[in-house]
């Protein structure tokens, strides 16, 4: 009875024209498969590669021994003893759950062992401004070292490794960092490599120098010209180390840091160019060549945070410290250094731009600096 109830319904049902999905259904149906897969895709590859670039943090980060750069051409400085160069801390340490703070370094380690930091930077997303930030530090400002003497502020990733660096930005300039992304000088140029090189405007003294020294080691690369110059990582690399040449009226390490950020600027720029599907192809790339102390569900959320906040606003704001104004360029041993004085104006300045409408608190009246007291 129940095999010929079935043949009859099958008979009452065969002429009956079969429903189909409308082709709009079907291309919708097929972009969200297609999406899904990439983005598995995307997060598998970028899960293998995680294990390659993370470093545990380690409270007993071993020492090294301190030493103390020894500057040339510095005669003309007027000389102040360090023991009578008094550094207060910033009273106040900002944090905010809408800003998510990296920091950002380049270590430049010639001869082997722990460098220093020739490029010290705070990349910002803020998320209640829908802003990106970037802050530069200067390598030769002056600090207290948690656990070591006052010295550059580079000398503190040297003498006690990237929590000592952290401990050194918390104290002087009250702002805690969310975990750091370390660079050495051959994987940046490796970095550039896989960007496909970066376009940086060249005056004629910065040609004339980058074509005469060994700031960029490789002599088939000397052949820079006078405007805008697609750059490789060898190229991009001496460009970045630059002092000794005046950039838009800026000197020493303020033309340095000046440079470093126009190289960032250049970097994102070609992030920004590049396709969803392109940068998932250079994540097996970049991400070996960089260390971090984030883990990767967080990583995975800033990178997030980061393109929705660029999604509304592309543009790369950038700040000095010490900020104009607020500084003084003196001897101190046999080094030359910046000495953020008032303090307190550096911290304000950078924690006013870091936080935006975020900053709560503005009154940080133990940041101060007196010298020969």
């Amino acid at each position: 009875m129940k095999e010929k109830d079935n043949k009859e319904l099958e008979e009452l049902t065969a002429d009956m024209p079969k429903k189909k999905l409308p082709v709009w259904s079907k291309i919708v149906i097929g972009v969200v498969i297609a999406l899904l897969a990439i983005l598995g895709i995307a997060y598998g590859v970028f899960s293998y590669n995680y294990g390659k670039i993370y470093v545990k943090d380690n409270d007993n980060e071993k020492a090294q021994e301190e030493y103390f750069d020894e500057d040339t051409g510095i005669e003309n400085l007027k000389a102040i003893d360090p023991d009578k160069i008094h550094l207060d801390s910033a009273d106040s340490v900002m944090q905010s759950k809408d800003v998510i703070n990296i920091l950002v370094c380049g270590e430049e380690a010639i001869g082997g062992g722990r460098g220093r930091t020739d490029s010290i930077m705070i990349a910002t997303v803020n998320r209640k401004d829908g802003a990106l930030r970037l802050t530069s530090i200067m390598r030769d400002t002056y600090v207290q070292i948690p656990g070591f003497s006052d010295n550059k502020i580079n000398a503190a990733y040297h003498n006690g490794g990237m929590k000592t660096l952290i401990k050194t930005i918390h104290k002087n300039f009250g702002v805690d960092v969310d975990g750091y992304v370390l660079v050495n000088f051959d994987s940046f140029q490796q970095v550039i490599e896989a960007l496909g090189g970066v376009d940086i405007k060249l005056a004629e003294d910065e040609v004339e120098y980058l074509n005469k020294t060994n700031y960029i080691s490789e002599k088939s690369n000397r052949t820079l010209h006078v405007g805008v110059n697609h750059m490789n990582g060898n190229q991009a690399l001496g460009y970045a180390r630059i002092r000794y040449v005046q950039k838009d009226g800026q000197y020493g390490d303020f033309a340095r840091t000046l440079r470093h950020r126009t190289v960032m600027s250049a970097i994102y720029k070609k992030l920004m160019d590049k396709s969803a599907l392109e940068l998932i192809a250079m994540v097996p790339k970049l991400m070996p060549l960089v260390k971090t102390n984030i883990d990767k569900a967080d990583l995975v959320n800033y990178l997030y945070q980061g393109v929705e906040v660029r999604s509304r606003n592309s543009k790369l704001e950038t700040l000095n410290v010490p900020v104009e104004g607020a500084y003084k360029i003196t001897r101190v041993r046999s080094m030359s250094v910046i000495l953020p004085d008032p303090l307190d104006k550096n911290v304000k300045a950078m924690q006013k731009f870091i936080f935006g409408s975020a900053l709560e608190k503005e009154d940080n009246k133990g940041a101060n600096i007196s010298v020969g007291q």
